[in-house]
């Protein structure tokens, strides 16, 4: 799983309530930090199915990533990984493998978000 992390800025206030604030933000933050790694590159949705590159490490959502191969393989192209950044550039479905602790992450996350409604 990879963390994103995103730039904030902090304005000081002079109520007493600072530390709650700052306390805030950073529960925001890891929010925004694991939502993010539950999205799919490719889908740009959240993974039902999350499938683990064994040799980048990166996880897409399962059927989005197989129906690239398929059409590429038609095609007679390689595909690169659709994680931006990565330099990967030959991904195959041999190389895919279920992302247990993923999703079971996914899975606690939306469990949690439903319990507080």
């Amino acid at each position: 799983m990879e963390i994103v992390l995103f730039p904030i800025i902090v304005r000081p206030q002079s109520d007493s309530n600072d530390n709650d604030n700052i306390e805030q933000i950073d529960e925001d933050i890891a929010v925004t930090q694991s939502q993010m790694n539950f999205i799919c590159p490719i889908t740009q949705e959240e993974m039902k199915k999350p499938v683990r590159n064994k040799v980048c490490g990166h996880s897409y959502e399962e059927d989005a990533i197989l129906k690239i191969i398929q059409t590429r393989k038609q095609q007679k192209k390689k595909v690169r990984c659709p994680k931006i950044g990565c330099s990967h550039d030959d991904v195959k479905g041999s190389d895919l493998v279920p992302d247990e602790a993923l999703k079971r992450a996914i899975d606690s996350q939306n469990k949690q978000s439903w319990s507080t409604l």
